[in-house]
């Protein structure tokens, strides 16, 4: 699963980077953040393989939209001389949240159960996803006065 999850990204990236360019870098980021939190909820209902395979599918989308907006939204937002250093801020910020998370999510799992512990994760990335959504909308409506 994981393998086609990889392929996934590999097919996908180059036609990716030319949606989130045409629809926008908040968009993709907003998109992919929701591909993955509505995979991490749903994945504990499959029950059949082509669930789980269809599932990983959604989830390994919404990972290569996030491959790709993220750091183009940084590029647009930071300035040239900062640029290298913010992109650098947000991979560690990531490899961070992959430490954290996963280690978090494994002791959520050891007193609940696996199921609850993606459904809280998928309820803090959705959350998390609002807040971007919240911020980037009220942003916009700032720059415009």
């Amino acid at each position: 699963v994981y393998m086609g999850m990889s392929l996934v990204h590999v097919l996908g990236n180059p036609t990716m980077a030319t949606l989130i360019d045409r629809m926008g870098k908040v968009n993709g980021i907003v998109g992919g953040c929701t591909f993955l939190s509505t995979s991490m909820f749903i994945l504990p209902y499959c029950t059949e393989m082509n669930e789980v395979v269809a599932t990983c599918g959604l989830w390994a989308l919404g990972s290569t939209m996030l491959s790709t907006a993220p750091v183009s939204f940084i590029s647009d937002n930071v300035s040239d001389r900062k640029r290298a250093q913010a992109i650098a801020l947000f991979r560690t910020a990531g490899d961070v949240g992959f430490l954290l998370g996963a280690m978090s999510a494994g002791a959520f799992a050891d007193v609940f159960d696996m199921d609850t512990a993606l459904h809280a994760s998928a309820g803090m990335l959705l959350s998390a996803t609002g807040w971007f959504t919240t911020r980037s909308l009220l942003g916009s409506k700032e720059s415009k006065h």
